[in-house]
């Protein structure tokens, strides 16, 4: 695909919506994994968004990776969604909402770290400002100074730590291999490759789900947690990726905690706090940090110039 003068905007618009979708599903999943089984939930939702992808993918006669791709999407579809969706849901059924934005606000910490290691990126100074912007308004906006160990929550914390390390290794493998394919047949692999991981992991859970359970209010939970926090936020993702370096998509992550504090406010009567103000600029700092042209490098390095 050509580059065009309006590409970075483009990007930046795809990862605005996929940061709002994830950050309206933390609610929405907190209150679905609240009535059904993490583990039967996660295998639900994955062969859903495999089975619209799949179609959309036929119907657009979308050409498939060659062999020597599908290995890489493979080892991507267990990171990204088998590992990815597993552990976030199980963690976030053993933990608070605001315990498990704050810890997956770390992601694009993990992603500059893989980047680093894979050499697919320098480190900068803008890059190195931006990062710490964006952790200092999560942990402003999150209250991270009162942020403790605590029994009830360990199990959870640690398993949400564990998906986040997964989903950025996900962005990091996921930039290698789609610079050279469609997005949607890539995204369409990864996820035949990770809903396989998944059904060996809560296929017994899903025999367990009574028809009955599932009223209209959890239903409309589960339709927009696959159409818009699935199929839409993993194929904008890999769009993304596909045009951007994975340390520049991963930094929108720190918008998340910010648009679930932001609809709170306004579906919920939350007050706007001195905290929400800080961490909003913040944020919105670490975003034009990192989003900047001309970045000097911090130190030489053998890897590609982001």
């Amino acid at each position: 695909m050509s580059t065009t003068a309006t590409s970075p905007a483009r990007v930046r618009t795809a990862l605005l919506v996929v940061q709002f979708l994830f950050g309206v599903n933390y609610l929405v999943s907190k209150g679905i994994v609240t009535a059904l089984d993490p583990a039967a939930w996660a295998v639900i939702r994955s062969t859903s968004a495999l089975a619209i992808l799949a179609v959309v993918a036929l119907i657009g006669r979308r050409r498939l990776p060659p062999l020597r791709d599908v290995a890489l999407l493979a080892v991507a579809g267990i990171f990204g969604v088998t590992l990815n969706q597993g552990l976030f849901l199980e963690g976030l059924a053993r933990t608070t909402v605001s315990r498990s934005a704050l810890i997956c606000a770390q992601i694009p910490t993990f992603v500059l770290l893989f980047s680093l290691v894979a050499r697919q990126e320098r480190l900068t100074v803008r890059k190195t400002l931006g990062f710490l912007a964006g952790l200092g308004g999560v942990a402003v906006l999150l209250e991270a100074d009162r942020f403790s160990l605590d029994a009830r929550w360990l199990a959870g914390d640690l398993l949400t730590l564990a998906n986040a390390a997964s989903y950025a290794l996900f962005v990091v493998i996921g930039r290698k291999v789609m610079a050279r394919n469609d997005p949607l047949a890539a995204t369409t692999v990864v996820f035949f490759f990770g809903a396989l991981g998944l059904a060996a992991y809560g296929g017994p859970a899903v025999m367990d789900v009574a028809p009955g359970d599932l009223d209209g209010r959890l239903l409309a939970a589960m339709a927009f947690a696959v159409l818009g926090a699935t199929v839409a936020t993993y194929f904008l993702n890999m769009w993304a990726i596909k045009r951007a370096t994975a340390t520049r998509v991963a930094l929108f992550i720190f918008l998340q905690p910010v648009v679930a504090s932001l609809l709170g406010v306004v579906f919920r009567d939350e007050q706007v706090t001195p905290r929400f103000v800080v961490a909003t600029l913040l944020v919105f700092a670490a975003l034009a940090l990192r989003d900047g042209p001309n970045e000097k490098p911090l130190a030489e390095s053998t890897g590609k110039r982001p």
